[in-house]
């Protein structure tokens, strides 16, 4: 009884794995308190209505003449800025979870392949972020250049 060993032929991986594991680990950051990969969307579709609550708490007391107008304000662009992104990002996790489609999402990706090539190799070099304690403004920048990626196939 011989076992024949087959060679594992190291196969890189594309840019729609790169691309899904970079919404996942956005996905992650976002929402630490799930309990489960499971849950994942759910926490997030609960972020999504934190949000969308505080657009409109803050919506009301939106008022330029005074110091606490302003903050509503900007509370309120910032809590709607925080649903779009949110909102883009968990579109995109449930495009990419559809394996079947990995070759429209390559094709798709094409001509930003050498941006998402950094943008992955920044991410696994992640502990550097954390040393310098960037980790979560590195999560900010990472949102801002992967969304329009999202927002193409949409």
């Amino acid at each position: 009884m011989f076992f024949q060993v087959k060679d594992k032929t190291d196969t890189p991986i594309d840019s729609y794995d790169k691309i899904s594991h970079l919404v996942n680990a956005i996905l992650q950051f976002e929402c630490p308190e799930h309990r489960a990969q499971h849950h994942i969307l759910y926490t997030a579709n609960m972020k999504l209505e934190t949000y969308r609550e505080a657009q409109q708490f803050y919506r009301k007391f939106d008022n330029p003449a005074n110091a606490l107008g302003r903050l509503s304000r900007e509370a309120y662009e910032q809590a709607n800025r925080k649903y779009n992104q949110l909102f883009t990002i968990i579109r995109g996790y449930m495009h990419l979870s559809d394996d079947n489609k990995r070759d429209h999402f390559n094709h798709h990706f094409r001509f930003s392949k050498e941006k998402i090539d950094d943008m992955f190799t920044l991410f696994e070099q992640m502990h550097h972020h954390r040393h310098l304690k960037l980790e979560e403004e590195f999560y900010e920048r990472l949102k801002e250049d992967i969304i329009p990626l999202l927002t193409q196939f949409e």
